[in-house]
């Protein structure tokens, strides 16, 4: 329960940080939402021009999000590492691309700033929160072993552990009332 917490809101905090990232400048002056997430796809690199937010890097950031919040809202460990790994996956594209066009990537004055170094953190911070996570169950899913008395109760049947009938079953339909058979030892009672 506290390690689902843990992970849940380790991953809220890394979906708010994926998104608010692209509404800074990312690099020379330029909001990461103004970068077309296709450019990062096509062999041209990253383009200039302002297009609009939802064909900027902010839709692929908005999807991880929405994966991280499944994540959560499901409890799957699996939703919560793909979300880290798009937000970690285009990040990491955006800085190829962009330093295929300017043939550099220098940090600070003109170069790329802190909310890329953001959006990197919250990709890692997202991988770890769904590490963190327990995930659910196996008793929440229904998969839980036929040995445990409360499966049985839920599923409202017998549970059996083989192929074999039980004992007093096969001493019934033979008739054997009074005689026991154990490991091949016939004993009369």
């Amino acid at each position: 329960m506290v390690r689902n917490t843990l992970g849940a809101v380790l991953a809220l905090i890394a979906a708010v940080v994926g998104i608010g990232s692209v509404f800074f400048d990312w690099y020379g002056g330029r909001d990461g939402r103004n970068y077309r997430w296709w450019d990062l796809f096509n062999g041209a690199g990253v383009t200039g021009g302002t297009p609009a937010l939802i064909a900027g890097l902010f839709l692929p950031m908005l999807v991880a999000a929405a994966l991280a919040v499944a994540g959560i809202l499901l409890r799957s460990r699996l939703l919560t590492a793909l979300s880290g790994a798009a937000i970690l996956g285009f990040t990491l594209l955006w800085m190829i691309r962009q330093y295929n066009t300017t043939d550099s990537l220098t940090i600070g004055q003109g170069g790329m700033s802190w909310p890329v170094l953001a959006a990197l953190g919250s990709g890692l911070l997202m991988l770890y929160a769904a590490t963190t996570m327990a995930g659910r169950h196996l008793a929440e899913r229904g998969l839980r072993g036929h040995g445990h008395g409360k499966h049985r109760e839920e599923t409202g049947g017998e549970v059996r552990q083989g192929p074999w009938r039980k004992r007093h079953e096969e001493h019934a339909a033979h008739g054997e009332h009074g005689e026991h058979e154990e490991h091949g030892r016939r004993d009369v009672a």
